[in-house]
């Protein structure tokens, strides 16, 4: 669920709320009840992160063909994906 930020036009003051994206805006200040406005803000995202053996999982096992050497530094193909699973 999506946070926004809010400004209230009579005292100032800045506030947050987790709303669902098709909930309306909030319209009126908890502490005075006068008129807040939504601010546009820099939002934010995710990043996938992935460990290195989820990428040799997922590039076939072994890694020989690519670096001359195995997922664990052996220097022949050792036929296990990845290497001591």
């Amino acid at each position: 669920m999506p946070t926004y930020e809010y400004k209230c036009s009579k005292c100032g003051l800045h506030f947050e709320r987790q709303q669902g994206m098709k909930d309306a805006p909030i319209r009126e200040c908890p502490e005075c009840n006068g008129s807040v406005q939504r601010i546009v803000s820099g939002g934010s995202g995710f990043i996938m992160k992935q460990s290195s053996a989820s990428i040799r999982d997922s590039a076939g096992g072994c890694s020989f063909e690519e670096s001359g050497k195995t997922c664990c530094g052996a220097d022949r193909k050792c036929g296990q994906s990845p290497c001591g699973d």
